[in-house]
C-alpha cells in the first residue's frame, strides 16, 4: 500500500509541476473561491463523535449526473488525514467542495468500506469478507434522515455560489446476511468456464454484484480484479497456478451489505499417467510416466507413492514427469496396488491401480 501511495502523490506532483511550453506566465496569480456544500450531520443512535474519529470513518460523497449515470464526482470524511477545512468533525459538521463543471449534486452520506477509502486506497485484498457499514448510507433530500436511494435524493444547485445548511440524521443500519455464501462451480482446468452460485440471503437480495479475481504467487497479498457477472472466462494454460474466487454483493433499499466472499479455486492441468510394473522374486519395479495438457515436462514434478491394501510402501520424487518405485520384501502372489500422483501447484493429483504379480 505504501508503494501505491507514493505513486499516488507523484502523479499529483507531476500534475501540479508539470505543464505545457510557454503556460508558465499563464498561471493564476489569484485562484477563484472553492463552490462548497456544508451541514451538520447528528447521530440518532449511535456516539457520532466515536465513529467519526476511529475507522471506519464517516464519508459525505458528492454526486454528479456523468453520462446518463449518478456518479460520485467528489467527497469528504472524518478521517484524520483529509483536509481540516474540509472534513466531516467530531461534532458532525462538514464542509465538502463540489468541482467544477458541475453546478447541480446530490448528496450521500455514510461510513467508508476501510479507512483509505476517500484516496482511493483500500487494501486490493478480497480474502476476508468486507463487513457491512454499521451506519446507514442516505442521500439528502431535505428531510431529517434522508433517502434511502440517489434516485429519491433532492438536487442541491451550487450555480450561484456555496450553500450552507444541509443538515442530516444517521441510524444504525440494518445488515443483510448470508443463509448461503457464494462459491465457484465448475473445473478449475484450462478450456473451462467457471460459474458462480451466487449465494441467497436474508433478505432476498434486489440485486446482486458479482465480481471475480485472481491471485497467484507472485501477486500474493493482492487479489486483481477479472471480471464480472454470472460466469468467468475461458481459463487457459496461461492461468495455470492462479487461485481464483468470486465475491457477492447483496443490495437490499434500506439494509447494508458485507461483501461475501467465496473459496479460491487453484487452476491446475489434469493429470494423467501411465504405469508398467516389471515383478521379480519378493520384489517388483514400477515405472511411472505422466503428462499433463498445456504443461512442459520440467514442470511435471511431485511425489509419487505405491499403496497395497491402504498401506503406504514407499514414496519418490517425480522429475520431468517420470519416476521409478522399487519395492522388495513383498510376498509371493498376484495383488493389487495402487499408485498416486500428488500433483502440484499447476497439476491435480492422480491415481492408478494395477495388479502385479510377485514371484
Amino acid at each position: 500500500m505504501v508503494r501505491r501511495v507514493v505513486i499516488a502523490l507523484l502523479a499529483l506532483t507531476a500534475s501540479l509541476l508539470i505543464a505545457p511550453a510557454g503556460t508558465a506566465s499563464a498561471l493564476p496569480t489569484e485562484a477563484a473561491d472553492p463552490v462548497t456544500i456544508s451541514g451538520r450531520i447528528t447521530a440518532e443512535d449511535f456516539d457520532f463523535e466515536t465513529y467519526a474519529e476511529s475507522e471506519p470513518y464517516l464519508r459525505v460523497g458528492v454526486l454528479a449526473r456523468v453520462d446518463g449515470k449518478w456518479t460520485q464526482v467528489g467527497g469528504t470524511g472524518s478521517a484524520p488525514f483529509v483536509d481540516p477545512e474540509l472534513r466531516i468533525n467530531p461534532d458532525g459538521s462538514y464542509r465538502v467542495q463540489v468541482p467544477a463543471p458541475h453546478t447541480q449534486v446530490r448528496l450521500t452520506f455514510g461510513q467508508v468500506r476501510c479507512a483509505d477509502d476517500s484516496l482511493g486506497m483500500c487494501d486490493l485484498s478480497v480474502r476476508p469478507d468486507t463487513p457491512a457499514a454499521d451506519v446507514q448510507s442516505v442521500f439528502w433530500d431535505g428531510t431529517t434522515h434522508g433517502a434511502l436511494d440517489v434516485t429519491a435524493a433532492a438536487d442541491i444547485s451550487v450555480a450561484s455560489g456555496s450553500v450552507t445548511d444541509r443538515n442530516i440524521t444517521l441510524k444504525r443500519s440494518k445488515k443483510v446476511r448470508a443463509t448461503a455464501r457464494p462459491r465457484i462451480v465448475g473445473d478449475p482446468s484450462p478450456g473451462q468456464v467457471l460459474t458462480a452460485f451466487p449465494g441467497t440471503y436474508a433478505p432476498a437480495a434486489e440485486s446482486l454484484a458479482l465480481r471475480w479475481y485472481w491471485s497467484s504467487d507472485v501477486y500474493d497479498l493482492y487479489d486483481v480484479p477479472d471480471g464480472t457477472g454470472r460466469a468467468y472466462r475461458r481459463l487457459t494454460s496461461a492461468d495455470l497456478g492462479l487461485r481464483i474466487a468470486v465475491t457477492a454483493e447483496p443490495s437490499v433499499r434500506g439494509w447494508e451489505s458485507p461483501v461475501f466472499h467465496s473459496q479460491f479455486v487453484t487452476v491446475k492441468s489434469r493429470s494423467k499417467f501411465a504405469v508398467k510394473a516389471k515383478a521379480g522374486k519378493r520384489k517388483a519395479t514400477v515405472t511411472i510416466a505422466i503428462k499433463a495438457p498445456g504443461v512442459t515436462k520440467s514442470r511435471i514434478h511431485g511425489k509419487a507413492s505405491i499403496y497395497a491394501k491402504g498401506k503406504r510402501i514407499k514414496t519418490v520424487n517425480v522429475k520431468n514427469g517420470k519416476a521409478t518405485i522399487k519395492i522388495a520384501k513383498q510376498k509371493k502372489g498376484k495383488r493389487t496396488y495402487t499408485v498416486r500422483y500428488s500433483g502440484n501447484r499447476v497439476i491435480t493429483s492422480s491415481s492408478k491401480s494395477l495388479k502385479i504379480a510377485i514371484r
